[in-house]
């Protein structure tokens, strides 16, 4: 397989980094609009490629994705990243299936934004990822012609257990959106709480060189401070009381059913590129092993990297990156070449 392609596209997402954002543009949906950035190459147009981001509080406008779409722009092609106000609210809800199966057909049916009538392409990271494959599994065949998945789940459960229990993991933002998330269901309404979860999130997202976490829970009384202390630094405290949570959810059933990607992988028929680090540290690459091991019988355009070089979908420049740049480009070229 030809890897020219890819190698292209890690060379401009890691040394060649264009933080340029697109064109702002609406999307109807639901009887309102969501606001979307439209990216176009100047050459004639390739295929389309709808670029989601992953849980970030900059949503939709995360200067990440946008190194993403502009080297995807240097190859040619259009990309388009929506809003999608479920994922850039932090929130984890079937409901965000159903939104996300609804931008990706309005924007391929949109005559403005999908001029070429292209049969678009999906990549998504991380919680994202997920979401975006559930959606496709519900959606009609030849609805999205090629999607890549980036450090994404399979099984929801087992995710989220590893994300509240991984130690190996410093960095705590995974945790606080699942306590965002669930907290409530188990503790019931305690605005003083979420606060603090919601800062905590805040400061490690939004990178505060000055964290506001520390003033806040001075001025928080000592119960709710105890409690949020002990969900942040007592790892099976914080396991029980939110998986716990989890399982009280309104309609749980519904919720862990649709959630459930290996319960509906084997209605994705469209290509599929699953790339995940090997020691990623937020969504073990188990995950990904075990979607890969779910479609293969089923869909004969599968390709699974696992690799060295990312973490938690962010590139690792090392001594390992000679050895195994080939592999990851292939990888990326697999996504690219079965756009339509």
């Amino acid at each position: 397989m030809s890897f020219l392609a890819g190698l292209r596209f890690i060379v401009n997402t890691s040394l060649l980094k264009n933080y340029s954002k697109g064109e702002e543009r609406e999307l109807t949906i639901s009887r309102s609009k969501t606001p979307l950035l439209l990216y176009t190459p100047t050459k004639k147009e390739k295929g389309l490629i709808i670029s989601l981001t992953g849980f970030s509080t900059s949503g939709y406008q995360d200067k990440r994705i946008a190194v993403v779409n502009n080297a995807f722009v240097k190859l040619g092609y259009r990309v388009i990243t929506p809003k999608i106000k479920t994922i850039d609210d932090l929130l984890i809800h079937p409901s965000g299936i159903d939104e996300m199966k609804e931008v990706i057909s309005r924007i391929a049916a949109d005559t403005l934004l999908n001029p070429n009538k292209f049969c678009p392409a999906v990549f998504a990271p991380s919680f994202t990822a997920g979401i975006a494959a559930l959606a496709i599994a519900e959606m009609p065949v030849n609805s999205v012609s090629s999607l890549c998945l980036i450090g994404g789940f399979c099984n929801f459960e087992t995710t989220i257990q590893f994300a509240l229990t991984n130690e190996k993991n410093e960095d705590d933002y995974g945790m606080h959106i699942l306590m965002k998330n669930f907290l409530k269901y188990e503790v019931g309404n305690n605005p003083r709480l979420e606060e603090l979860v919601q800062t905590a999130i805040e400061d490690n997202g939004l990178k505060r060189k000055v964290p506001l976490l520390p003033s806040l829970l001075a001025q928080t009384d000592s119960t709710t401070a105890d409690l949020y202390n002990k969900l942040r630094f007592n790892t099976e405290f914080r396991r029980d009381l939110i998986m716990q949570a989890w399982t009280k959810i309104p309609d749980f059933a519904i919720w862990e059913n649709r959630l459930d990607l290996s319960k509906h992988s084997y209605k994705i028929t469209c290509s599929i590129t699953i790339i995940h680090g090997k020691e990623d540290v937020v969504i073990p690459s188990s995950e990904s092993i075990m979607l890969n091991s779910l479609l293969k019988d089923k869909n004969p355009k599968v390709h699974l990297e696992l690799s060295n070089l990312l973490d938690h979908g962010d590139l690792k420049v090392g001594f390992k990156i000679f050895s195994e740049i080939n592999k990851l480009a292939k990888a990326f070229n697999y996504f690219i070449v079965n756009i339509k």
